[in-house]
C-alpha cells in the first residue's frame, strides 16, 4: 500500500509578490486564466485506467497543475507540468527529490511518473498534511528558517551525481556575460531610468566579486525558494519542504536570495549560528542577489515583456548586512 508520508514538493501560495524573482508577466496571466478549469484538462478515462485513482479535486497553479486525487482511500497528488516544461527539468526535479527523501527529509518523492500521456507529462505524488510556521514574530521565525537552511545544506552537501539543472549558472557566470550590457543598451532609449538603475547595479556587483576567485569556490544543491510558505510543520515537527521548481547547484548563500531578499537579515543571522559564513560569504550576499535580479530582468527584455517594478523596488533595498552596498543608488 501506498503510504502518503510526504506533501507534493510544487506547492506556492501563489498571488504573493515575493515568491519568485518576478512577479506574474502579461504572459503567465495568460496562461493561469486558461488553467482557471484544470477539470477540463484532464484525459480521465486515461488517468483512471492508468494510475487507478480518482479526482477529489482541483488544487491549482501557476503553470504547473494539481489535483488532489484519491487511490485506493488514500490521498496523493497529481501533477501535470506545464506544456513547455523540458524533460531534463522534470527529470533533474525527480531525480533530487528521490535523493533527498533518502537522506532522510520530508520532501514529495514521485510515486509514479513522470508519465506522458494525452500530450502531457503526469507524476504521482504523496500528499502530506501539514501548515506553514507562524508568522507573528517574524524576527523569530526567520531566525529559526536560517537555522533549519543551514541544517538543510548540511545535508545537502551529502549529495552526488547531481549537477546544474538545464538554464540555471551562479553568480559569477551571469555577471560575467556582456550580452547582458547588449540587452540594457537595446532598451535603453524605452526605459532609460530603469536601465540607468540596472547598469548602476550591475556595475558594482561585478566590481564586488572582483578577486573572490569565485569559479574555485565549492558549490551546493540550494532550495532556490526556503520560504515560510515552502514549509510545513505538523505536531511542532517538520513535515514537509515543498517546491523545489527553483533548485539547482549554486554557492551556498545563493540560497538566501529569496529567503533574506536583501531585508530579512535574521534568515542570514540564523544561519550563521549554525554554519558561520566565511568572509567572503558574506562578502558575496549582495552581489549575488543583485545578479539573480538583474538576470531575470534582461530576460524579460528579451521576450518582450515588461516587468512592473518588482525587480528595480528589490535592487533599490538596503540592508544593514549589505555593509558597503548598503550605499544608495544615484
Amino acid at each position: 500500500m501506498l503510504k502518503p508520508h510526504y506533501l507534493l514538493s510544487a506547492f506556492k501560495i501563489f498571488g504573493k509578490r515575493d515568491i519568485t524573482y518576478a512577479p506574474l508577466s502579461q504572459t503567465d496571466r495568460r496562461r493561469k486564466k486558461m488553467n482557471n478549469n484544470p477539470d477540463s484538462l484532464l484525459p480521465f478515462d486515461l488517468l483512471f485506467e492508468k494510475l487507478n485513482i480518482k479526482v477529489v479535486s482541483p488544487l491549482g497553479g501557476r503553470l504547473n497543475q494539481h489535483w488532489l486525487v484519491d487511490f485506493k482511500s488514500e490521498r496523493l497528488v497529481l501533477r501535470r507540468w506545464y506544456k513547455e516544461t523540458h524533460m531534463d527539468d522534470i527529470d533533474y526535479e525527480v531525480k533530487l527529490l528521490k535523493s533527498i527523501s533518502e537522506l532522510g527529509w520530508p520532501v514529495a518523492s514521485v510515486i509514479e511518473g513522470p508519465i506522458e500521456l494525452d500530450g502531457h507529462t503526469w507524476g504521482l505524488f504523496p500528499y502530506l498534511y501539514g501548515e506553514p510556521p507562524s508568522v507573528d514574530n517574524r524576527a523569530a521565525e526567520q531566525r529559526s528558517r536560517g537555522r533549519l537552511m543551514a541544517e538543510f545544506h548540511s545535508d545537502l552537501k551529502k549529495l552526488s551525481g547531481i549537477g546544474q539543472r538545464k538554464g540555471w549558472r551562479r553568480c559569477e557566470e551571469i555577471l560575467s556575460d556582456y550580452e547582458l550590457d547588449r540587452l540594457l543598451s537595446e532598451h535603453e532609449m524605452q526605459n532609460p531610468e530603469e536601465i540607468r538603475i540596472l547598469r548602476w547595479h550591475l556595475e558594482r556587483a561585478r566590481k564586488r566579486v572582483e578577486g573572490m576567485q569565485l569559479h574555485s569556490r565549492p558549490g551546493i544543491v540550494i532550495h532556490g525558494d526556503f520560504t515560510p510558505w515552502n514549509l510545513r510543520f505538523q505536531e511542532g515537527k517538520l513535515s514537509g519542504i515543498l517546491d523545489f521548481e527553483l533548485a539547482h547547484w549554486d554557492h551556498r548563500v545563493g540560497d538566501f536570495a529569496l529567503s533574506w531578499r536583501g531585508k530579512y537579515d535574521e534568515v542570514i543571522y540564523g544561519y550563521d549560528e549554525v554554519s558561520p559564513l566565511e568572509p567572503v560569504e558574506w562578502e558575496l550576499l549582495t552581489p549575488m542577489w543583485w545578479a539573480g535580479l538583474i538576470e531575470n530582468a534582461c530576460k524579460y527584455m528579451k521576450e518582450g515583456i515588461r516587468d512592473d517594478g518588482w525587480i528595480i523596488k528589490k535592487l533599490l533595498e538596503r540592508s544593514p548586512l549589505m555593509g558597503q552596498d548598503a550605499a544608495p543608488y544615484r
